[in-house]
């Protein structure tokens, strides 16, 4: 199956080397400003397609640390919402204590990894916290956005898996310290 390509730019702003090959591309709606008004950024490329997991968001050119991803959107739930959908509640994402983000797509392909090369800043921005090449898959660790308890198996397969994704406040103090200057 083809992959769904994510652009994350304008059709003005594609390149040749964009991919051609006519797989369905899905467009961020706008930009944003930098903190330098004079600057606008544009989100990086990228796609879903399938991964070890499933489906996975992948870097469709190379993103550099500091740069926006994404920015999550979806319906607001609450955790009694965000639990009677089951398994599905693993879309959510934890925003407040009770305040939750049905994940739309392409936010909803981004999976876990205990040594991930994106964090959520400011609630629901997605950011590169290191090098990510083209064609790496785009992870975040989820216990960074969880308080309120739920934990899920850990299928990351990185050299330094948990195990076990847990809340925020039961990750070890050093991990804890290094996620707290994201």
């Amino acid at each position: 199956a083809n992959p769904i390509r994510v652009l994350i730019f304008p059709p003005e702003s594609v390149s040749s080397s964009a991919p051609i090959d006519g797989t369905p591309l899905i467009r961020h709606p706008e930009p944003v400003m930098s903190t330098d008004s004079s600057i606008l950024e544009m989100p990086p490329q990228t796609y879903v397609s399938d991964c070890n997991l499933g489906r996975g968001l992948f870097a469709g050119q190379p993103i550099a640390p500091g740069t926006r991803i994404l920015d999550f959107t979806g319906p607001l739930l609450t955790l009694n919402e965000t639990r009677a959908r089951g398994a599905a509640a693993a879309n959510a994402l934890q925003i407040g204590v009770d305040r939750y983000l049905y994940l739309d797509e392409p936010g909803r392909f981004v999976n876990h990894s205990c040594g991930p090369n994106a964090a959520v800043i400011n609630d629901t921005r997605l950011v590169a916290i290191r090098a990510i090449a083209t064609g790496e898959e785009i992870s975040f660790d989820y216990s960074t956005t969880v308080s309120d308890g739920w934990t899920m198996p850990c299928r990351c397969g990185t050299a330094e898996c948990r195990g076990l994704v847990v809340a925020f406040q039961l990750l070890p103090e050093a991990l804890k310290r290094r996620y707290a200057v994201l």
